[in-house]
């Protein structure tokens, strides 16, 4: 146990220090250090528990449907899953996603842009392929995002429900039809996996 204890140790200060990094690059080190306002800290309190989602919904993916990763470089997978979603700590996209999310609720230009530079730098978004099919290692990586709904609410049906309900019939997401049977394929096997029929 100690083992583990330490590895976490080492994994948290890298993510601390890497965190640390982009906060400095984009001039995010000097509002940490005068104090995030409250709305602030509840989106980065987010964002850490979204990530923490996403991986615990990769590990349970590995454990109970190892089956998906045939072909798949698990190491780039766990590297993507790490990095998930980094992109929310940059300046184009903290204070927006904070205020809209956090703050007060308005849909603003500057949202709107920060939404885009989100899309345009995370390939687990399908508005990122423009319709065209999506590589199979980031088709994983946007079931494990929004497979960590599923993980916050305790319920598996959630992720089904999500893809049948909004992402396909999305016009923004414009899912390819190759994309949607993986994607399809992937939640009959993961439903499977978690008894839902």
């Amino acid at each position: 146990m100690a083992v583990l204890a330490g590895s976490r140790h080492i994994k948290l200060e890298r993510q601390k220090k890497y965190f640390m990094n982009l906060l400095n690059a984009f001039g995010l080190l000097n509002m940490i250090n005068e104090g995030l306002d409250g709305y602030q800290q509840e989106y980065l309190e987010y964002i850490n528990a979204h990530k923490e989602r996403v991986k615990q919904f990769a590990d349970w993916l590995k454990k109970n449907c190892s089956e998906v990763f045939e072909g798949v470089d698990l190491d780039s997978f766990d590297e993507l899953i790490e990095e998930h979603d980094e992109s929310k700590f940059s300046e184009e996209e903290f204070e927006p996603y904070a205020q809209r999310w956090h703050g007060d609720g308005k849909k603003t230009f500057e949202y709107e842009q920060a939404w885009e530079h989100h899309w345009q730098n995370n390939e687990h978004h399908p508005e990122y392929w423009l319709g065209e099919d999506m590589p199979y290692i980031y088709i994983l990586e946007m079931i494990c995002d929004w497979g960590s709904f599923s993980i916050a609410s305790g319920d598996m049906k959630e992720l089904s429900d999500f893809y049948f309900n909004k992402a396909k019939e999305d016009p923004e997401k414009n899912l390819s039809d190759a994309t949607q049977e993986i994607i399809e394929d992937l939640l009959i096997k993961i439903n499977s996996a978690a008894g839902i029929e």
